[in-house]
């Protein structure tokens, strides 16, 4: 199919973790003559999340793939909810830079609110976000961001740090470039 002959929605999938969710989305979507077209999966805690774009043909209606996910998800016995959505094409370019802002130390249940908030007051999308223990205690948050070009970095970082600083915890603002050259792994 022409890609004019295509439309896309988005398909969320969550629930108990167990073999075989991917197979049983994947087949239905393929089943359909649709395509993911990008995929993202998690699990946190053995809750499996995934959530997907896909391109469908036009005349196929979402609630066909919401109804067969479902009935797939019955029939192998899986415990996952299903949501299928219509895809909203960005209106806003959101051009900037991307940076990987990691803030570590005692964990608090405060962190993604208080660091989101200052990246959301600085008009900064957050495209990424994971958060995870590191030790006894300690946790770790790393946001993935889209910085415009007009926000002044070195503000930004001295922001972070004096906000981090202040709640007992460190924070390290890096392009994506170099945070990726930084930890690449090489593997013979």
């Amino acid at each position: 199919m022409t890609e004019a002959n295509m439309d896309r929605v988005l398909v969320g999938v969550f629930g108990l973790d167990r073999p075989g969710i991917v197979s049983a989305v994947s087949s239905v979507i393929t089943r359909h003559g649709a395509n993911l077209e990008q995929v993202s999966q998690v699990t946190l805690h053995g809750q499996f999340a995934l959530m997907c774009v896909v391109q469908k043909p036009v005349d196929l209606d979402k609630s066909v793939i919401e109804n067969d996910l479902n009935e797939e998800v019955r029939r192998r016995k899986l415990k996952q909810a299903v949501l299928v959505l219509d895809f909203v094409e960005p209106t806003e370019n959101l051009e900037g830079e991307p940076y990987v802002i990691s803030i570590w130390g005692p964990d608090r249940n405060d962190i993604i609110t208080t660091f989101s908030r200052i990246l959301a007051e600085q008009k900064i999308n957050i495209e990424s976000l994971r958060a995870f223990p590191i030790e006894a205690g300690m946790s770790l948050q790393v946001f993935e961001a889209q910085i415009p070009l007009e926000v002044d970095r070195r503000a930004l970082h001295r922001t972070l740090i004096d906000r981090a600083g202040a709640m007992g915890l460190r924070c390290n603002l890096q392009h994506r470039d170099i945070f990726e050259a930084i930890h690449r792994v090489k593997v013979d």
